[in-house]
Parts: C-alpha cells; sequence; structure tokens
C-alpha cells in the first residue's frame, strides 16, 4: 500500500510539473512544445544561432535580442518581403510583398527576440 502511495505522488508530481512547463512555454514562447521551446532558448544562449525555429504554424521564431528588429527585417528581405513601416501597429511589424501581408508580433527582452508570424 505505501509503495503505491508512492507512486501516486510522483506521478501527480510528474503531472504537475509538466502541466506547468506547458503553461510558460505558452505564456512565454507562444508554443504548447516545452521541449522545442527550451532547446531554441538554449541554442538562443549558448550557443551562435542567430535565429531559431521553435514552431512551424503559426511560425514562432526566438533570435539573439541584439539588434532584433533589424534583424527581422533584414530576415524579412531575403524572403522577398518588404517592410511597411507605415502600417506598423505597436508590437506588430506588417512586411509585404506583391501578393500578400504578413503580420509579425515582435518582442525582446534582455534574453531573446520574440517573432510571432501572423497572415
Amino acid at each position: 500500500m505505501k509503495r503505491f502511495k508512492n507512486i501516486a505522488i510522483i506521478f501527480a508530481v510528474i503531472v504537475f510539473l509538466l502541466t506547468m512547463s506547458i503553461i510558460v512555454s505558452m505564456n512565454k514562447f507562444d508554443t504548447p512544445n516545452p521541449i522545442l521551446s527550451g532547446i531554441g532558448f538554449f541554442k538562443i544562449m549558448f550557443t551562435k544561432a542567430k535565429i531559431v525555429q521553435i514552431q512551424e504554424y503559426p511560425q514562432v521564431y526566438l533570435a539573439k535580442p541584439d539588434n532584433a528588429q533589424q534583424v527581422l527585417i533584414d530576415f524579412m528581405e531575403q524572403r522577398g518581403y518588404y517592410y511597411l513601416e507605415d502600417e506598423r501597429m505597436a508590437s506588430t511589424l506588417v512586411f509585404g510583398n506583391e501578393i500578400s501581408r504578413i503580420y509579425v508580433d515582435f518582442s525582446v527582452n534582455a534574453y531573446y527576440s520574440k517573432w510571432v508570424f501572423r497572415e
């Protein structure tokens, strides 16, 4: 009986930790996958990677915080989009080409810059 109680406590702690990690990942990184967000955060903090994609749809990227807005603009220009500065809405940057517009929710703090793509 004591062994069953210990297993139940360990299971409850694991479920609690997994739930909390998903909540933190959704809150901080806009992705429900704490493993990918943790790996992306690690790469930005401790490797030379400048940009890391942590979610496929909607696209979520982490980047180094230094000069992050210009890095995003250069990133989008390489993809064939140009920055529409006059259409910017607070923290949402707007990029366009002849066919479409892409809205990117842009945020930056001391550790990383986060880009969430909206179409």
